[in-house]
């Protein structure tokens, strides 16, 4: 890793999240400048996601075998992905409050140190407010920005 501030190393990085939920299946992706950082025995990733409300501020906590979605901003979300688990999540937006339930099928992280890039991979299905919403795959892909 390159020289660090306490901001972390800027990379840029690219959000995709398919969802098929039987009946479609739908892409959401979009690209950001960001900050990569490791604390302790873990990975964090920074970054500003756009969103139709405004901007969220988006941290994502890698960690071996679990990964910490926290958005906070025009909308406020907590969710815990935990390989072969099923975890709580809020999501909060102006038009209220909803209960999330992951189970979280897969959780893969590597870093290339070589290379400067990381990729994230997670699939879980989604049961918001009790009902099922689908399978959804997120993958997040980033590397160091050239100094």
């Amino acid at each position: 890793m390159s020289v660090a501030s306490d901001k972390g190393t800027p990379i840029q990085l690219k959000f995709v999240t398919e969802i098929n939920d039987q009946r479609q299946k739908q892409t959401v992706a979009f690209q950001a400048n960001g900050q990569y950082y490791i604390k302790g025995n873990s990975t964090y990733l920074q970054f500003i996601e756009p969103n139709d409300l405004g901007d969220v501020k988006t941290i994502v906590k890698i960690k071996e075998s679990e990964v910490l979605i926290l958005r906070s901003g025009a909308v406020t979300m907590r969710q815990l992905f935990r390989k072969s688990e099923t975890t709580n999540g809020t999501y909060q937006s102006p038009a209220g409050n909803m209960e999330m339930l992951t189970n979280t099928n897969n959780v893969e992280y590597k870093f290339y140190n070589k290379s400067h890039k990381g990729h994230l991979f997670l699939t879980y299905t989604l049961v918001l407010q009790g009902e099922p919403t689908g399978r959804y795959t997120i993958t997040i892909t980033f590397k160091e920005e050239k100094e």
